[in-house]
């Protein structure tokens, strides 16, 4: 489902930085057999009018993830603060690969650095906060697309409330 240009984006600004910011990203994706493939982001980076969002993926850990994008371009991406467990999830059926940018990597890196600090304010060890991560601006790959649906998930009653209700 592609939104028209005059409705107004899933994502508002507080939306736009907190996917932006020291969260854990995992996007996921499913093949033509509806079987899923789950991988953890490295990081994230919102169109300047809230209407794209690029999800950055190591290649290495990704598995068939890529090539059910380029099948379906189905995807869901889900953005979660560890020390909160504030959580939003997107949904699209656009996505592409894109050609990795300058800005992407700067988006990775600082990423990363803010990750570490998150995990280590909550009690984990700053080294295995980077394992797990994983190595971010060294290898990764771009998968651009257009958010059609965004829901709240942070436990608790609202959870699975569209993001806007």
């Amino acid at each position: 489902m592609r939104r028209r240009a005059d409705t107004p984006p899933v994502l508002d600004e507080d939306h736009a930085a907190f996917i932006q910011g020291g969260v854990s990203v995992i996007v996921a994706t499913r093949d033509p057999d509806c079987v899923p493939d789950v991988v953890r982001g490295c990081g994230c980076r919102v169109s300047p009018d809230r209407r794209r969002v690029t999800v950055l993926v190591e290649p290495g850990r990704a598995g068939s993830l890529l090539e059910d994008i380029q099948q379906n371009g189905m995807i869901a991406a889900v953005f979660s603060l560890p020390s909160t467990h504030r959580t939003i999830q997107l949904k699209g059926s656009d996505a592409k690969i894109v050609r990795v940018t300058r800005a992407d990597r700067e988006v990775a890196a600082q990423h990363l650095e803010e990750w570490v600090k998150e995990l280590v304010r909550i009690g984990y060890d700053g080294e295995f906060a980077r394992i797990v991560h994983g190595r971010a601006a060294s290898d990764m790959v771009a998968i651009a697309f257009t958010p059609t649906a965004a829901f709240q998930q942070t436990p608790g009653p609202g959870a699975g409330e569209r993001l806007g209700s």
